[in-house]
């Protein structure tokens, strides 16, 4: 790689991170202060080191800039713009990938920006929650944790009475609040899943197949908090209530990697 063209590369990243500055602030304070979120911290890190990992495979590919980058980048600034304008952060961090993938078929071309493809489509579980389906996901999730929860107290023997989103168990009223809905777990833990299957296996669909099976798993899992919780007051706050939210999660991780030692045995029984 030429002087110039390095130039060039550092040029754009650094003229990027400054029309869109005010948007990475808004998208790291969230990621910093909503627990939902939390995991934003670590996927630009990780989509980096990707890109990295794998740079023996696009550093060989011939440079190729395509026009079509810049009407991505000009795509990215309206969406910017309209963001500036009161669309919201949403709408800001979607503009920012876009012009990233803009910079990069401006720069490399369609072979690097298809090499780039998966680190890219990582990013897209950094994005901040989408306001209208945040909230429109929030009571079904509640309603779903609250009910599947309800059916684990009934099982393991215990009364309970649920009464939409408040479990009444053995006389104590327990309320399933908007900030047990699981959408935690279902962010984190699928984005687990996907990383799980770019480290541990190369087939492509695997990264599909770990997504759609990390969702009844979070939303399990936290059932059972939830039912763990209704059962014993002192796991509802706290440290208690952090520590068995952690466990829990390691054991997501855990029936993750069953799920896909399933998949394989499946696979290779077809295959066979």
């Amino acid at each position: 790689m030429t002087r110039t063209r390095q130039a060039v590369i550092v040029s754009t990243a650094a003229a990027l991170a400054v029309c869109y500055a005010a948007t990475l602030r808004g998208m790291f304070q969230q990621w910093s202060s909503d627990e939902d979120m939390s995991h934003g911290l670590v996927v630009p890190i990780l989509a980096l080191w990707i890109v990295w990992r794998e740079r023996e495979r696009w550093r060989g590919l011939p440079a190729e800039p395509n026009r079509w980058g810049f009407a991505v980048l000009a795509a990215g600034a309206g969406m910017q713009l309209a963001a500036a304008l009161g669309a919201g952060l949403f709408a800001g961090s979607v503009a920012f990938l876009v012009s990233v993938s803009g910079a990069v078929l401006c720069l490399g071309g369609v072979a690097l920006l298809r090499a780039w493809a998966f680190p890219l489509l990582l990013t897209l579980f950094m994005l901040p929650k989408l306001a209208i389906v945040y909230n429109q996901a929030t009571l079904p999730l509640q309603l779903l944790a609250s009910r599947i929860a309800a059916g684990i107290l009934t099982l393991a023997g215990i009364v309970v009475i649920r009464e939409g989103n408040i479990l009444d168990v053995a006389g104590r009223r327990v309320s399933v609040l908007e900030a047990c809905n699981g959408m935690r777990y279902l962010l984190s833990l699928g984005f687990v899943a996907v990383v799980l299957a770019y480290l541990s296996d190369r087939k492509p669909w695997m990264r599909v197949a770990l997504l759609a099976a990390a969702v009844p798993i979070a939303i399990l899992a936290n059932a059972v908090r939830v039912a763990a919780a209704g059962w014993l007051p002192w796991l509802a706050e706290g440290a208690p209530h952090a520590i068995s939210g952690g466990f829990l999660f390691v054991l997501c991780l855990a029936t993750l990697m069953l799920v896909q030692r399933l998949f394989n045995k499946v696979y290779a029984h077809f295959q066979g």
